[in-house]
């Protein structure tokens, strides 16, 4: 095999790990690219990730750069398959995009696997924290072909997202759920 050739496939080889490695997002990266979105666009930002155009206000998305639509893309359908946000304002789901017709019931009735209540779990755990930031709450699902599947949240209050104080007149957090590792 010729230098040139080797040099090829050497290329080829490290544009295919960089693409994979472009997939994954990890949730502190994914929770700071939400953020993003609330600090320039406020609560609009539910709508954003629901895919709903937020036209009829001053900040609209008519003006979206193609690149910052893709970024938003990302965050909301990640291409690892593994992974999902959710935001929860005055107890309803208000982004769910692995079952958008929960978008509007009461998140506070849900539990895992095991019958926890993990949104309020997920609530303590923003509570007992000092930085408003939780990492790693743990809750378990039944996967469709009927394992047991344990994942990780990480989620973040409205005072982070915002990155002011939440004048909002919504109590709400957002955040990222992986497949847990062992």
């Amino acid at each position: 095999m010729t230098k040139k050739k080797i040099a090829q496939t050497f290329f080829i080889v490290m544009l295919g790990i960089g693409s994979v490695w472009a997939e994954f997002m990890d949730p502190h990266t994914r929770m700071e690219k939400i953020k993003d979105l609330f600090t320039q666009y406020g609560v609009d930002t539910f709508k954003l990730l629901n895919g709903q155009d937020i036209g009829g206000t001053a900040r609209h998305t008519k003006g979206l750069a193609t690149s910052e639509r893709g970024d938003i893309a990302s965050v909301v359908k990640p291409n690892d398959g593994q992974s999902f946000i959710f935001c929860v304002a005055d107890s309803k789901w208000v982004v769910y995009p692995p079952e958008p017709m929960k978008v509007g019931t009461n998140a506070m009735t849900a539990t895992d696997a095991n019958g926890r209540p993990f949104v309020e779990t997920m609530i303590a755990a923003l509570r007992n924290s000092l930085s408003g930031k939780a990492y790693h709450i743990r809750y378990d699902v039944v996967t469709p072909d009927g394992r047991l599947q344990a994942r990780e949240a990480t989620v973040w209050n409205s005072k982070q997202l915002l990155n002011r104080e939440n004048d909002t007149g919504q109590k709400f957090f957002c955040g990222t759920s992986v497949k847990a590792t062992p």
